[in-house]
């Protein structure tokens, strides 16, 4: 069995294949970490008889679309197995106390929780909060919100919420 999902292995997507792998295929699946699931939902015919994992949460600017409008877009080419429910790792969102801009960075799924807590912000998405958080430090924007495990704060930055949410995992087969 493999299982299909975004990676790398610090995204919370992979962590939740790795966690349907323990609990419900003894370790016995492979899991294949892609670097977005827009590449992977538009490449699906490539791994025919796979399996999809995706959060519920699934929103895709590039694609314009949600998890429910793919659930219902690719029903003839993937098949809904079973879900599932498991813990997020931390959330934060860190604010750099020297940025002269007002840019915040996130994933698509995440993008209005982080307008939510920081008014007035130009958000930029990316494939994954670790993309985001890359690229945050990289580009010296004042805004990330992304996940805690993988995050070293500087001297001028600080955590300005923490959130720890759960998550409904879908998986698919894909036909």
């Amino acid at each position: 069995m493999r299982i299909h999902t975004l990676g790398p292995q610090v995204t919370d997507s992979y962590t939740a294949a790795k966690f349907y792998n323990q609990h419900y295929c003894r370790n016995q699946a492979i899991i294949c970490g892609h670097n977005s699931f827009e590449n992977l939902l538009t490449h699906l015919k490539q791994y025919s008889k796979d399996y999809l994992l995706i959060p519920a949460a699934f929103k895709s600017n590039i694609l314009k679309a949600s998890w429910g409008d793919i659930h219902y877009a690719l029903l003839e080419q993937m098949t809904l197995v079973t879900s599932f429910i498991t813990q997020l790792d931390p959330l934060v969102v860190i604010q750099r106390q020297d940025a002269n801009n007002r840019i915040g960075y996130t994933h698509a799924a995440t993008a209005q929780l982080l307008s939510r807590i920081v008014h007035n912000i130009v958000i930029q998405t990316y494939p994954s909060k670790y993309r985001a958080y890359q690229a945050y430090c990289h580009d010296q924007a004042a805004f990330v919100l992304t996940n805690l495990k993988i995050v070293t704060l500087s001297s001028q930055e600080h955590i300005i919420k923490q959130l720890q949410p759960s998550m409904v995992w879908c998986l698919y087969q894909i036909n």
